[in-house]
């Protein structure tokens, strides 16, 4: 008996990512899955694809990611992100939760669901991430239980708190209870533990991490028993340091994430496309290097029938002309080939940003005769060096020159104050910068050179709302990032352009080569080694306390 199903793809390489092989075969695909991978003549098609010769791998995956760093909100980023092939990705909204809470998730659930695109939502886990900063809500399990009944929820995103789990805080294990009890995982965030510290987070059941910066650290987690996530983002470019780590035997346990990409990169390297590339430059086999970026990902997110090419998984797919310097050239998701739908991007109540700063308030008193602890900012990295150095200055008060900044992170959601700190390696010859976007409470921070053009780039953050801003000797160029000072409401396109004339600005000011405002937002997150900023000030990791700028 013929049985109709709706795809028939031919005359493909198809991977086998249970033995790490491409197959010359055939699919046989029925609505949203796949029926059968080979030959057979019981079957009918209403369509076939000839795929003439090319080859076909699993959607790719991208295991963990905040899509605010992308700057668009989900509806958007989802037609970016398609058309290099990537059909799912693990998504935690705890950008937006730290400004608008539970209407932040809510949010951002809505707005996803005009895609096709699989987006799993791991649950914000610390939000605000440290008493060490004010955010705009504080989420505790309570309000976080409810959603792991919305089939869009995967889990509980990275646990960054690791004096919670260790101190045994009632609100963090029951948080990580809440999910586990819902058959779901906790993702882990161990930036700087000990090996001893990771047996911690496996206690309690955290078994992924996206935190590794080299081969010594991912493997440290990889005997732990965690699955690692290789990163490769905007600024934490960690993936040829650890691609040593995995070899033929232990590749099962690693997965690619991007953790936060700016939409200007994905649209001129990509996104877990770009990972895999990489892998495959540096030495990889193909086949190995696509398992990594689709199959792994669906197993360490303990999703069953994804990532794979064969009988009773997700028809997602990806054709592709080649193996190694590769263009997508069709992508299907759910069984449909995709094409861009017309989507409108969701709106969302903005909050007014109420925050006052003055010149007073950002003057920093300075003994010549002492050294200043200093922000040192690490290239590629979101960790930095905290140093001890002798600073410029004039009648007692810091002077920033091309060597030295001045950092400001202004509360913004009840005007409770301010940190005042200094910063090394942004390289400004002149003006400001200034964004709503400061991991992980998203108060404002401003790095610049003058007091005059730092205080016009904190009025014009107020006026426009929320977003980014350059400011040179008084002239002004912005990004506006309506939906919670975070992301934009605008096409993809036109944000991407935005960005471009911002950069442009930027670049006037200062020769660096790394992305300027995303390496800032990370300036402000005391849970990432060495040295931070908050809003209550100077923020030493290793201490886990705040520190004067100057002993």
């Amino acid at each position: 008996m013929t049985k109709n199903v709706s795809w028939h793809i031919i005359n493909a390489k198809i991977l086998d990512v249970f033995n790490l092989k491409f197959d010359e075969t055939e699919l046989w695909i029925d609505k949203a899955q796949i029926v059968y991978r080979g030959h057979r003549s019981d079957l009918k098609a209403a369509h076939t694809y000839d795929a003439q010769g090319q080859y076909v791998i699993p959607g790719l995956i991208d295991a963990h990611v905040h899509i605010e760093s992308s700057l668009l909100a989900p509806s958007e980023f989802s037609k970016l992100v398609i058309p290099h092939g990537i059909t799912r990705i693990f998504a935690d909204p705890h950008e937006i939760a730290s400004v608008s809470g539970v209407s932040g998730i809510q949010y951002m659930l809505e707005d996803a669901r005009q895609s096709p695109l699989h987006i799993h939502y791991m649950l914000p886990s610390s939000v605000p991430a440290t008493p060490f900063e004010h955010a705009g809500a504080t989420l505790h399990a309570d309000a976080l239980k409810p959603f792991y009944s919305v089939p869009e929820v995967n889990g509980l995103a990275e646990v960054m708190d690791f004096p919670a789990v260790f101190n045994e805080d009632a609100d963090m294990h029951q948080k990580i209870i809440d999910a586990q009890t819902a058959g779901k995982h906790v993702d882990g965030h161990a930036s700087g533990l000990s090996r001893e510290q990771l047996a911690i987070y496996r206690k309690y059941g955290i078994d992924t991490d996206h935190e590794s910066e080299n081969a010594a650290q991912a493997l440290d987690r990889l005997n732990a028993g965690f699955s690692v996530f290789v990163r490769e983002g905007t600024v934490e470019r960690d993936e040829v340091a650890i691609l040593p780590a995995i070899n033929a035997a232990n590749q099962s346990h690693f997965s690619f994430a991007t953790d936060d990409k700016t939409a200007n990169d994905i649209q001129h390297e990509g996104s877990i496309d770009f990972s895999v590339k990489l892998a495959i430059k540096n030495g990889m086999d193909p086949a190995m290097a696509f398992t990594i970026g689709s199959y792994n990902a669906a197993q360490a997110q303990h999703l069953q029938n994804i990532g794979a090419l064969t009988d009773g998984f997700v028809a997602d797919l990806v054709i592709l002309d080649q193996l190694h310097d590769f263009t997508v050239k069709k992508t299907m998701v759910n069984g449909e080939w995709y094409a861009e739908p017309a989507t409108k991007v969701t709106q969302l109540a903005n909050q007014l940003l109420n925050f006052t700063l003055t010149t007073s308030d950002i003057a920093l008193k300075i003994n010549p005769s002492k050294p200043a602890h200093v922000i040192n900012i690490m290239p590629h990295h979101i960790t930095t060096q905290h140093t001890v150095e002798h600073v410029p200055s004039i009648a007692g008060y810091f002077q920033p020159n091309n060597t030295y900044a001045k950092i400001i992170v202004a509360e913004r959601y009840h005007n409770l104050g301010r940190g005042v700190g200094i910063i090394k390696g942004f390289n400004l010859k002149s003006g400001a910068i200034a964004s709503t976007i400061a991991h992980d409470s998203h108060n404002v921070i401003i790095a610049g050179t003058n007091d005059s053009d730092i205080i016009l780039a904190a009025d014009t953050l107020r006026e426009i709302g929320g977003g980014q801003v350059v400011v040179n000797n008084g002239k002004i160029t912005t990004l506006p990032l309506a939906i919670g000072g975070l992301m934009s409401d605008q096409s993809f396109k036109d944000v991407i352009a935005a960005n471009n004339v911002l950069q442009h600005a930027f670049s006037a000011m200062s020769d660096i080569t790394f992305d300027p405002f995303l390496t800032l937002s990370f300036m402000a997150l005391p849970v990432i080694p060495s040295l931070k900023i908050t809003d209550q000030g100077l923020f030493d990791f290793n201490s886990f306390s705040f520190i004067q700028v100057q002993d």
